[in-house]
């Protein structure tokens, strides 16, 4: 019963050592009122950076642009990728992306492909479609943990804006955190030894 309790008493400190920060990015400090995009070289929000192949190559759709998807997004040249990493170097995962039509030179639905670098190794890719809606829709990525980085790209006739990005990083637990429950660990053990004992 003791070593059950132990055990228990273990998975509750490694979970909560290990608990996830999650982020969701919306791009909110790029909504701006007027016609007139922003264009930028690169974004960071919460920890996380956005930078692009092109200088210069990140795009924001303002209010009365015929661009503009009802929020804040993250839209980008033709042709060109975008890549999302952690500031901080950590690894992350990524769990949901909203997509819109930014510009397109024709109508129709079209592909967006995402690749996630794994911090191991590796990659992983998932492809979305996604309408030519000036609205966004919500998508859901699988498998996309453990990454050091994400990137996107650009179609030539069909461009798109990302919002509501959920991320998450994995907190690093603090020296105290492995003190304690070292310390737990120890305690009961010697109640365990005490109660053969007796």
């Amino acid at each position: 019963m003791t070593i059950l309790r132990t055990a228990a008493i273990a998975a509750m400190f490694a979970a909560s050592a290990a608990q996830a920060q999650q982020t969701v990015i919306n791009f909110n400090a790029l909504e701006q009122p007027g016609i007139l995009g922003t264009v930028i070289d690169s974004y960071s929000e919460a920890g996380y950076n956005f930078d692009n192949s092109l200088w210069y190559g990140l795009h924001s759709a303002h209010q009365d642009s015929f661009a503009y998807a009802g929020s804040a997004g993250l839209g980008a040249t033709a042709l060109t990728t975008t890549t999302l990493t952690r500031a901080d170097g950590a690894a992350f995962s990524l769990d949901k992306i909203s997509l819109a039509d930014y510009v397109s030179v024709l109508p129709g639905s079209y592909d967006v492909t995402f690749v996630g670098t794994k911090a191991g190794g590796g990659t992983v890719s998932q492809t979305f479609t996604v309408g030519d809606s000036h609205s966004f829709s919500d998508y859901t990525f699988t498998g996309f943990s453990n990454l050091v980085s994400a990137s996107w790209k650009e179609g030539l006739l069909h461009t798109y804006q990302v919002d509501n990005i959920g991320a998450n990083v994995s907190a690093v637990p603090e020296p105290g955190t492995y003190a304690m429950l070292l310390a737990g660990l120890g305690l009961l053990g010697f109640m365990r030894r005490r109660r053969n004992a007796a």
